[in-house]
């Protein structure tokens, strides 16, 4: 590794990034939209400002406000937690770049830019089980990304615009937009990214999939544990269903119109209600699984899947079975049946059934929903208090070998990795064991 100090000429200026395990080169807390703060609140993300000199990107920029604690499972919180404080603010829309060539001349690595999820309420692109270095290390551009959450970020009401309703939805628009712009000063390809994501990110993906907005942008698809298309709570609303969930929640701040909530600090707004996107006529013009059901939706390669016991951080025993198929298993098969059958583009499905050894204090949850995380970032040196063994570490490698091959090549196979194969039509629908 050169002791250079790594830097990056973007659009917006030119960034300092650090080293990271001395392998890796670092960049964190690069704004790629305009604060979405005051007037800006409820409004499609603008373009930043530029800046004059250098800029310095070596600490995370603050998390999207969210509720705390950060979920209601005590297991689910232990799996995201981080060994720093939380920081949030309005003020979010920040991504962080790992690479192992931050050079424009060695530009042509393939670039995995990754949504977390969160159910639209909790999460941040700079939790540690999200880290970039095992990406990087295997050769590709890791892209971790904020988005607005909860009522900033799917808020729909009669006086917020066209694009009401789905600005989280626009931030990752803008955050792909980025890429597209400036990833080849990290020594990445603008024409091999990857958009990946989990839980509520996956789903953010499948949208994405639908929407002619983010359709240049991505080139192949990753979604893991949920999906936008056959979900338990059916299809989304549309805008006259969300603005009038939209007033209701006005209601609540004393029928406030838009003007009157944009006075009402962040904090109060994010801990009441639970938003998630809408067909707005703008980002989603249709209904998601109209889009899937005639083909119509961006048909690139896809992979996708689910985890064997998903229901139970959500719903306890016997009602955790039914919940985690329902929610996530039945709608991520449906996504990859639909998606190949109406494109004939490549699909492969998995099915993850390690169960994490759990630290002392936490619940048996078996293999509960995020439980992959750890193994297909190969983050689990993030979690050094779990007592990981070696059979982890190794199905770890392989799980990060097989995604990192995939954002290579638009197929998870080569090399020493097992043969997975793709789907080949109804009744024939095979998913690669983990």
């Amino acid at each position: 590794m050169t002791e250079c100090t790594p830097s990056a000429a973007t659009r917006g200026g030119r960034l300092i990034g650090g080293w990271e395990d001395r392998e890796v080169a670092v960049f964190r807390g690069i704004p790629f939209a305009a604060p979405p703060v005051g007037e800006l609140r409820w409004r499609p993300p603008e373009r930043p400002e530029p800046w004059e000199g250098e800029r310095r990107a070596d600490e995370f920029g603050p998390a999207p406000l969210q509720p705390q604690p950060a979920a209601d499972s005590v297991m689910y919180r232990s799996n995201f937690a981080d060994r720093r404080p939380l920081v949030m603010s309005e003020d979010c829309l920040y991504l962080n770049v790992w690479t192992p060539e931050p050079s424009p001349a060695t530009a042509g690595l393939p670039v995995m830019v990754w949504v977390h999820g969160g159910g639209n309420r909790y999460g941040h692109g700079s939790q540690d089980i999200h880290n970039g270095r095992s990406m990087a290390a295997r050769g590709v551009v890791m892209v971790t990304l904020n988005y607005r959450l909860g009522a900033l970020g799917f808020l729909a009401h009669p006086g917020l615009g066209e694009a009401s309703g789905n600005y989280g939805l626009l931030d990752i628009v803008a955050a792909l937009t980025w890429v597209r712009e400036n990833i080849g000063a990290f020594g990445g390809d603008p024409n091999r990214v990857t958009l990946a994501g989990n839980s509520a990110g996956a789903a953010h993906v499948c949208h994405l999939m639908a929407s002619a907005v983010a359709r240049p942008l991505f080139r192949a698809a990753i979604g893991q544990s949920a999906s936008g298309v056959g979900r338990a709570e059916g299809p989304l609303p549309g805008q006259e269903e969300a603005r009038k969930q939209g007033v209701a929640y006005a209601e609540g701040f004393g029928g406030r119109d838009a003007a009157g909530l944009r006075r009402i600090s962040g904090v109060e707004l994010i801990v009441r209600g639970h938003f998630g996107p809408v067909v707005d006529g703008r980002v989603l013009t249709e209904p998601t699984d109209d889009v899937f059901d005639s083909g119509r939706q961006h048909p690139v390669p896809l992979l996708t899947g689910s985890n064997l016991d998903e229901g139970t951080v959500y719903a306890p025993a016997p009602d955790a079975a039914e919940v985690g198929d329902s929610r996530f298993v039945r709608p991520v098969r449906h996504w990859a049946r639909l998606h190949h059958v109406t494109t004939g583009a490549p699909t492969w499905m998995y099915r993850f059934t390690r169960k994490p050894p759990m630290p002392p204090g936490l619940p048996d949850a078996g293999v509960y929903h995020t439980a992959e995380l750890p193994y297909v970032l190969d983050t689990m040196d993030r979690r050094p208090d779990w007592p990981w063994r070696d059979a982890d570490r190794r199905l770890a490698t392989t799980m990060a070998d097989a995604w990192a091959r995939f954002v290579a090549a638009g197929d998870p196979n080569g090399g020493a990795l097992p043969r997975w194969d793709t789907f080949k039509g109804v009744g024939d629908e095979p998913a690669m064991i983990f």
